[in-house]
């Protein structure tokens, strides 16, 4: 009878231990201790903590890379789609978490590279892993020192002696102290460090604090995450099934309920919140990544040229970002446009001509059109002068069937725009102070508008010739009343 008691005791610890752990999860829980150090995934073990997880992270966007098609045009002169696996592997395997198309190579999800918390994680040591071609292992590397610390905590192993029946509080206390949920720091300076070449982004930089207003909060305080779906901007044509929009700014416990006056509120209908509050955006090597203001494919090897000093962002209409579209800039009167803030980034790159959108509009039709390989770009250079023309490319016969391989081949030179939101610009935070209005409208007092209004489809700036003279204010929910000095009555 006692032993039956303490049987049903157990199977009831263990069930609750499941069932607290999984109803608490927020995207931020801790990890299973056994996983922890064997970066092994054990059904018997794991599972009892963290139910649905491994399906949760297979499915999630980061491990099947819900990615733009035109995503890998810049730095490879071909669609996402059409990279070889060599080229795949040596591009997004370091920056892939596992599981997906890497789990073919022996490699399932590494939660330690989001997770692990005492700045262990060799995250170069999984990338020299994976280039040498030592798929499977890249994990192993990346927490081989962690591993050893952590299996000498005293607390650890304890955990690990006792199992899933631990009481989940001290589980919790032990395994938070060293996987929990991802830093700031694992996120921008892994995965996400080359976003510095397209948007300028600082969060890498060691003074990021001068640049971003938001240097200090969490990456996942924006990007929240539910079942391993981390926040984002969610592109218009994806077909992924489950996924987080990022939170806007006037969202609850953000910025909701601001006011700036009722002109400059009703400009919130038309224009992002970055518009204003990215005014200037820094060039030069300050992340050890410059932001790139072009690149070249014509002559089959990448050309780029950067950005050497802090620079104006470009103010252009978009409805949003597309898997299966260029970033090209939309017009004033596409329906539900907003201006917002980007990089332009001038690519220039040839395309076979089988798309009769490239064929009449080359440079400014958003459609991705078939571009030619960087490698048959460079082998129809017939003279060997390291240009090539357009009768080149035409007359090239690679597959030797004397039939030219591209006769339509056409040079796209596209302005590409990459959203910046980030190095968000408060009142004592940026490299400039946010836009006010004479900095758009026709008063500027240095004569150089911040805007473009050409570019934006309209012959002359649409408030006229006299900016408004009122500073932009800023009215705070429940702010205190400003005090008013007065003298003492007697």
């Amino acid at each position: 009878m006692k032993a039956n008691f303490l049987i049903v005791i157990a199977i009831l610890m263990l069930f609750i231990s499941g069932v607290y752990a999984y109803i608490g999860y927020s995207g931020n829980e801790a990890l299973s201790s056994h996983y922890m150090t064997d970066q092994k995934w054990s059904d018997k073990v794991c599972m009892g903590c963290h139910l649905n997880t491994k399906a949760e992270v297979n499915s999630s966007f980061h491990v099947r890379q819900d990615l733009a098609e035109w995503s890998s045009l810049m730095k490879q002169g071909v669609l996402f789609s059409d990279m070889d696996k060599e080229t795949w592997l040596s591009v997004y395997g370091p920056l892939h978490p596992g599981g997906g198309d890497l789990e073919e190579y022996g490699a399932d999800v590494d939660c330690m590279i989001c997770h692990e918390q005492n700045g262990l994680y060799d995250y170069e040591a999984r990338v020299a892993s994976i280039s040498s071609g030592n798929i499977a292992g890249a994990k192993e590397a990346a927490i081989e020192e962690a591993s050893k610390k952590a299996q000498k905590d005293p607390l650890y192993v304890a955990s690990y002696a006792l199992n899933v029946l631990t009481p989940l509080p001290i589980v919790t206390e032990i395994h938070d102290k060293v996987n929990a949920g991802p830093t700031k720091e694992q996120c921008g300076n892994t995965c996400h460090q080359n976003e510095a070449a397209t948007s300028a982004v600082t969060w890498m930089a060691a003074n990021a604090s001068e640049y971003d207003v938001h240097s200090n909060v969490n990456c996942v305080e924006c990007h929240e995450t539910d079942e391993h779906q981390v926040g984002r901007r969610i592109p218009l044509d994806s077909d992924h099934e489950h996924y987080v929009e990022v939170k806007s700014c006037d969202s609850e416990g953000c910025h909701a309920g601001i006011s700036h006056g009722g002109i400059v509120d009703a400009h919130l209908e038309t224009i992002e919140c970055e518009t204003c509050h990215i005014p200037m955006l820094p060039g030069g090597n300050l992340t050890g990544v410059a932001p790139v203001s072009s690149f070249s494919w014509e002559n089959g090897v990448l050309e780029e040229t950067y950005h050497g000093s802090d620079f104006t962002p470009t103010l252009a209409w978009s409805s949003g970002i597309y898997n299966e579209k260029l970033p090209v800039m939309a017009s004033k009167n596409e329906e539900g446009v907003k201006l917002n803030t980007f990089n332009l980034i001038s690519g220039v790159w040839w395309d076979e001509g089988l798309d009769q959108e490239v064929l009449n509009n080359p440079d400014n039709s958003s459609s991705l059109g078939d571009p030619i390989p960087p490698s048959a770009v460079r082998a129809a250079d017939s003279n060997g002068d390291g240009k090539v023309t357009s009768s080149e490319i035409r007359s090239y016969d690679g597959n030797l069937d004397s039939q030219p391989d591209y006769p339509k081949a056409v040079r796209r030179h596209v302005d590409l725009l990459y959203q910046v939101s980030h190095n968000i610009a408060g009142q004592d935070v940026g490299l400039a102070d946010p836009l006010i209005c004479a900095d758009c409208h026709s008063g500027s007092a240095s004569g150089t508008l911040h805007i473009d209004w050409e570019l934006l489809g309209y012959d002359m700036d649409p408030a006229g010739t006299t900016a408004p003279a009122q500073e932009i204010s800023v009215t705070i929910p429940g702010q205190k009343p400003v005090e008013v000095e007065r003298e003492p009555a007697l």
